[in-house]
C-alpha cells in the first residue's frame, strides 16, 4: 500500500505549489526582471516549500545543486513538435547536471529539458516528472535510497544505481520513455518498474536489470534485450521484441511495427509522440488489470511534451498596434492543466 501512496503524493503535489512559501522566476533572456539569471541563484536564496519557475529561453542554464526542499518547473519539451504547448516555444534547457543533495528531500523537477545531462539523487523522496533528461543517477554510495519516483520523463539514455551496498527501496519508475536500460545494482532493492518503453538504442543484452521488484506492462523494443530474471522479480504482462516463451502474461517475439503509431520514426510523429499505441497494437489491454502497455498507458499515462499539470496558454493573437480609444484586444487560448 505504501508504494502506491507514493504514486499518488508524487502526482497531486502540483495542486498544492499555490500554498508554497515563495514563488521564485529564473529567466536568463536579456531585458526580462526575474529574481534569478540561473537554477543555483534561485536555489541558494529559497526556502523549504518554495516554487521556482525555470523560464523558456535561447540560452541554456548552467546546471545546479539543490540543497533544499523546492518544486522546479519548466515549460516542457519538444514544445515546437506537438500541437497545444506553448504559444512561446522556448524551452527550459540545461548545459549541465542538477545534483539533488542532503537537504533536498521532498522536491520536485518537472517541465525542463537536460538534454545529455543528467540529474543525480543523493537524497531520499525526490520526484523526477516529466522531464529531458540523459541519466536518472540514483547516486548514494551507502545507505538506503527511498520514495523516488521517476515519472512520465523522455530519457534518452539509462536510469541506473551502480552501489551495491545503496538498496532503492519503495519506489517508482513508471510511464518513462528510455532509450536504453534500468541498471540497479543492489540485490536489496525493491520497487515497482511499471507501463514504460525501452526504445532499443545500443546493443545492451537487457533492458531492465534489479532484484526483488514487480516488473509489469512494460515494453522493450529490442530484439536483443531481455528483462532479466533475478532474486525475486516478478515478472508479467510485458511486451518484448526478444527471444522468449510467452508465460505469466508477458508476449515475446513481437514484431514492434505493429505495437506503435510510427516505430521506425519515417511518419512524422513527434519524438515523443511516435511511441504511442496503433490501433490494433497487440499493447492495447495487455497490461495488468487490462490496461495498455507502455508509457501510454496505466495510471498516469506520459504526457507529449512533458507539460506540467497547470495552466498554460498555447496559442495567442496580439495585434502589433493598439488604438488609443478601443485599446488593444487580444486573443489567447488557454489549456487548464495536461
Amino acid at each position: 500500500m505504501k508504494k502506491f501512496f507514493l504514486v499518488i503524493l508524487g502526482i497531486s503535489l502540483f495542486g498544492e505549489i499555490s500554498n508554497c512559501q515563495n514563488l521564485i522566476r529564473v529567466n536568463n533572456n536579456p531585458g526580462i526582471d526575474a529574481d534569478y539569471t540561473n537554477l543555483q541563484d534561485a536555489n541558494d536564496n529559497s526556502s523549504n516549500g518554495d516554487t521556482i519557475y525555470v523560464e523558456g529561453s535561447e540560452t541554456a542554464y548552467p546546471g545546479a545543486d539543490i540543497s533544499h526542499s523546492v518544486t522546479i518547473i519548466g515549460p516542457g519539451y519538444f514544445l515546437s513538435e506537438n500541437p497545444k504547448t506553448h504559444a512561446n516555444g522556448l524551452e527550459a534547457k540545461f548545459n549541465g547536471d542538477i545534483n539533488f543533495n542532503t537537504g533536498s528531500a521532498g522536491s520536485i523537477i518537472t517541465g525542463c529539458n537536460l538534454g545529455y545531462y543528467s540529474i543525480s539523487i543523493n537524497e531520499n523522496d525526490i520526484s523526477v516528472i516529466g522531464c529531458v533528461v540523459y541519466d536518472v543517477k540514483l547516486s548514494k554510495l551507502s545507505g538506503v535510497t527511498e520514495n523516488i519516483l521517476v515519472l512520465q520523463n523522455y530519457i534518452t539514455n539509462s536510469i541506473h544505481s551502480n552501489s551495491y551496498n545503496s538498496p532503492i527501496t519503495n519506489s517508482i519508475i513508471s510511464n518513462n520513455i528510455i532509450e536504453v536500460y534500468i541498471l540497479i545494482s543492489s540485490p536489496n532493492s525493491s520497487m515497482q518498474i511499471v507501463n514504460n518503453v525501452f526504445g532499443g538504442k545500443g546493443s545492451y543484452a537487457f533492458s531492465i536489470d534489479c532484484s526483488n521488484s514487480t516488473i509489469q506492462n512494460n515494453i522493450s523494443t529490442s530484439s536483443s534485450a531481455q528483462i532479466k530474471v533475478n532474486a525475486g522479480n516478478t515478472i508479467t504482462n510485458n511486451i518484448l521484441a526478444s527471444n522468449g516463451t510467452n508465460t505469466n502474461g508477458n508476449q515475446y517475439n513481437v514484431a514492434m511495427a505493429n505495437v506503435f503509431v510510427d516505430h521506425n520514426g519515417l511518419k512524422g510523429y513527434s519524438t515523443d509522440g511516435k511511441w504511442q499505441l496503433k490501433a490494433g497494437s497487440p499493447a492495447i489491454g495487455a497490461g495488468v488489470g487490462s490496461v495498455d502497455c507502455g508509457a501510454y498507458g496505466g495510471v498516469k499515462p506520459y504526457v507529449l511534451s512533458g507539460l506540467p499539470d497547470l495552466p498554460h496558454i498555447y496559442e495567442a493573437s496580439i495585434p502589433s498596434t493598439a488604438n488609443s480609444n478601443k485599446g488593444l484586444k487580444v486573443t489567447i487560448k488557454v489549456k487548464s492543466g495536461q
